[in-house]
């Protein structure tokens, strides 16, 4: 009872009061800029995006393969915030607010991982890039996972960090799932909710920067075009349940990296499939022929900020030695 009412003490609100805030003043990493994607899959999203490169940072290998960092269900770039400028010294770094999240439009459309790997493609032809390295978080490691196997030539290499798409869900959970994150679910979510979701589920070290990322999430909850996140957030998590990637794990080619942390209160799922998450890891590394798993001691689902000299690590020891 006691550490239950203490829980209750530590989630009081603090933003609540704040005005709202618009999308275009989200924190970003490297300067943001924007277009319109124009093709027949996904003509009309309108995409706000980072790219070093033409911010003008030159890296010490401009000839390397570019890095493009996905970001997880309802983040946006500002969740790499201890990657991209980092990154961006050794190579070109883009990174992407998916549509429906952050910065980028909410359009009326799918959000699911095949609908994103087309927006991902499209956005690719737009700027010239012909192959990348893919570094996804949660459902953007899913929807790294489906750009590899809908066009493998494209993708030179994968990082994943948490990605979602390692497990088996049954139809009943599957059911529950999208029942409960109705298309309004999002908007339902009160300051205290995403506190104790942020700090005990989503972050396992908290620090000024969840802080901003979770006073962002509070404000930008306010805004009209939250509504459109909310629909983006119910329609993402349909669309990972209904389009797996677990059994296809064998036709991945590119190079890959596996970066979980050892404490991910995330995956696997609590409630519907248990276990611990090195046995999801573990599973995932067998499936994809050749792949590298590491595991970030005390880390949770956000390994990438919960340790990120650690995963930092990782990525330039993984891109060394396997992709130039």
């Amino acid at each position: 009872m006691i550490t239950a009412l203490l829980g209750l003490m530590g989630c009081a609100a603090r933003y609540s009061s704040l005005p709202a805030l618009d999308p275009a003043e989200l924190y970003a990493p490297l300067p943001v800029q924007g277009m319109v994607l124009d093709t027949a899959e996904v003509a009309g999203v309108r995409l706000a995006y980072s790219d070093s490169l033409a911010a003008g940072v030159t890296p010490r290998d401009p000839e390397a393969v570019p890095l493009v960092f996905v970001h997880g269900l309802s983040s946006s770039m500002g969740f790499w915030e201890h990657q991209l400028a980092r990154s961006a010294e050794e190579r070109r770094v883009l990174a992407l607010d998916l549509p429906g999240y952050g910065m980028s439009g909410r359009p009326d459309a799918p959000y699911s991982p095949h609908w994103y790997a087309e927006v991902l493609s499209a956005w690719m032809d737009q700027l010239g890039l012909e192959r990348v390295v893919l570094v996804g978080h949660s459902m953007g490691g899913q929807i790294a996972l489906t750009l590899a196997l809908n066009e493998p030539e494209r993708v030179a290499g994968l990082v994943l960090s948490a990605p979602a798409g390692f497990e088996r869900f049954s139809p009943g959970a599957a059911r529950w799932m999208k029942g409960y994150w109705h298309e309004g679910r999002a908007m339902e979510a009160k300051e205290e909710e995403l506190r104790a979701t942020f700090t005990q589920v989503v972050f396992n070290k908290p620090d000024e920067g969840v802080e901003r990322l979770l006073r962002e999430r509070v404000q930008m909850g306010r805004h009209p075009s939250f509504q459109g996140t909310s629909v983006a957030v119910s329609r993402s998590i349909a669309g990972m349940v209904d389009h797996p990637v677990l059994d296809r794990l064998g036709e991945i080619r590119a190079p890959t990296l596996i970066v979980f942390g050892s404490e991910d209160r995330m995956i696997p799922n609590p409630v519907f499939t248990g276990g611990r998450t090195r046995a999801i890891a573990e599973a995932g590394q067998r499936a994809i022929a050749g792949s590298q798993l590491v595991l970030l001691k005390g880390a949770g689902h956000t390994v990438h900020h919960d340790d990120p000299e650690g995963f930092n690590e990782a990525m330039d020891w993984f891109l060394t030695g396997s992709v130039r």
